[in-house]
């Protein structure tokens, strides 16, 4: 069943669906445009490689820096900020190849933020990932969706893919020591053709 099904239903679906997608849908609604057609999975759904980056409460910043064997850069596209929040449309990129690796958005509440780190997501210029690891920020990840999702025009331009390829992705939040969640994310994954035919291999073998 669609996650995001037609908005003339006003359902209880949709609903939920917009609000695990929060800040990817405020910013597709922002430039008025559609989001597109989000299913949610299990995490046993997920085909590998994709499910060993996705099903697990780790931060995506390492995940994805180990997977790929490169230091991560970040792309802001588009963002929203007041004193008490700040809001993006990113793209996670590998320093080595510069290849995209992650394409998504994130709403980080910036109240329970010590004065240094709360400067450096202000800044924008590190993901959060990476900055959260740096000083040893106590956290967790609570991952709330699973999903696919064909490629619309953003996310085909912002991780370099077809048009309709399929893709998956995650609705995740950050859980601070006092168990508040202090960020929602959307993450969505490029297809990595050479990591699905390992997988292959090591299936036949």
């Amino acid at each position: 069943m669609p996650v995001t099904p037609d908005r003339s239903e006003a359902s209880q679906a949709y609903a939920e669906a917009i609000h695990r997608l929060l800040p990817l849908h405020f910013f597709y609604e922002k430039a008025d445009v559609d989001l597109p057609d989000f299913h949610f999975l299990e995490g046993s759904e997920v085909p590998y490689p994709y499910r060993s980056l996705l099903v697990h409460e780790n931060d995506m910043t390492p995940t994805l820096a180990a997977f790929h064997h490169s230091k991560l850069y970040l792309r802001v596209h588009a963002h929203e900020s007041t004193d008490e929040f700040v809001m993006r449309l990113v793209s996670l990129h590998s320093k080595a190849s510069d290849k995209p690796v992650e394409y998504g958005a994130i709403a980080i509440q910036l109240a329970g933020l010590d004065s240094t780190v709360k400067e450096l997501v202000v800044a924008g210029e590190i993901p959060l990932g990476a900055i959260l690891g740096e000083h040893s920020v106590i956290h967790r990840g609570s991952p709330t969706a699973y999903f696919s999702v064909p490629s619309d025009p953003l996310i085909s331009e912002a991780l370099g893919q077809s048009p309709g390829e399929l893709l998956y992705g995650r609705c995740n939040q950050l859980i601070d020591a006092e168990g508040m969640v202090f960020a929602d994310i959307v993450e969505i994954l490029p297809r990595s053709n050479e990591s699905e035919n390992w997988v292959q291999s090591v299936t036949r073998s």
